[in-house]
């Protein structure tokens, strides 16, 4: 069994390397072209640790521009934005809700500055009041805010960036209930917390933080209390080879050069399909303080892989969910 594993490893990994990519079929014309079916091989166990699967959706299309998303927006409660790390939008609605939302791919064409760049949108965040939302690009180690109808409006190269490696920058960003925003690197032990737009020109508090158990993060996910759960991934002897899992983090409690606590809450491979699982989003809270989030996966452009989209559940011990347990028992 371990010599298959590794095997199977060792089989995804040539397919992601330059010049071994193996890619599905490339489509004619400029149809939208987009289907989203459950999936039925999921694992036995639904709930582990608080968190409960509530579906898993594959996403598939013979589009050329479909694939690679790694950021995610929620657009009220029946609509859903990916980025992917080739520049591409994919606006769709939440599977199993109706929603007047249509399919719609598009181009991050609009970037300012930034245009002669790659665009590797790794990020995104949104201001719920104002539509306004937040794309970071991981090669360049760069950001942009679009307003809600998706127009151009300010970048900026944050040079507390600059020394991260090109291929392990920002990888996880999410703007706070207060305002605030925090910004996780991929393979660096510093991120920064901002007091306000990090477009604009402000000093960031700058703090460690370290993953437990090899993990990287891939994502961020805003609460209401104002912490933050964070997606995580890590190599894996099996296939895909990607492990999955979920931690929480409370920004508030960190401190100029302190360090940001990051805990481990779940091991997600027991409850979601193996894949490499990128974009995490906050779908909404329930009347009981259940957290609903929504993630999506990076299919690294690979036929060997697949674009899945999960919906989860968790049922954590959150202020919210006492105030909203002594509400309905008053």
């Amino acid at each position: 069994m371990r010599k298959r594993s590794l095997a199977a490893a060792v089989v995804v990994a040539l397919a992601l390397a330059p010049g071994t990519l193996v890619r599905t079929a490339i489509p004619r014309g400029d149809e939208i072209d987009l289907s989203i079916a459950a999936i039925e091989d999921v694992p036995e166990l639904v709930s582990h640790d608080g968190f409960t699967r509530e579906g898993v959706w594959e996403l598939s299309s013979a589009r050329l521009d479909f694939g690679g998303y790694s950021a995610l927006l929620v657009l009220g409660a029946d609509g859903l934005r990916a980025f992917s790390d080739r520049g591409r939008i994919l606006t769709f609605a939440a599977p199993g809700r109706p929603s007047p939302i249509h399919t719609r791919f598009a181009t991050l064409w609009n970037r300012g500055e930034l245009s002669a760049t790659v665009p590797d949108s790794e990020a995104a965040t949104r201001d719920p009041a104002t539509g306004d939302y937040w794309v970071a690009f991981e090669n360049t180690h760069s950001l942009i805010r679009y307003s809600r109808a998706g127009e151009f409006e300010a970048a900026r190269l944050p040079p507390e960036w600059q020394d991260w490696y090109e291929n392990g920058g920002v990888e996880a960003m999410a703007r706070l209930p207060d305002g605030r925003f925090l910004v996780l690197p991929e393979r660096a032990d510093t991120g920064f917390l901002y007091p306000s737009d990090p477009v604009l020109a402000v000093e960031p508090l700058a703090f460690r933080f370290a993953i437990p158990e090899d993990y990287n993060p891939t994502d961020m996910a805003a609460l209401p209390d104002g912490r933050v759960l964070v997606l995580l991934r890590k190599l894996d002897r099996a296939f895909p080879p990607f492990a999955a899992a979920i931690a929480v983090a409370d920004p508030r409690t960190v401190e100029d050069g302190g360090e940001l606590e990051i805990g481990l809450l779940a091991d997600l491979t027991t409850i979601l399909p193996r894949e490499n699982y990128e974009a995490l989003e906050l779908a909404g809270v329930g009347e009981d303080g259940t957290i609903g989030l929504w993630l999506m996966s990076d299919d690294n452009l690979s036929a060997f892989q697949r674009t899945l989209l999960a919906r989860i559940s968790w049922a954590g011990d959150a202020p919210w969910r006492k105030h909203n347990e002594k509400a309905r028992e008053g």
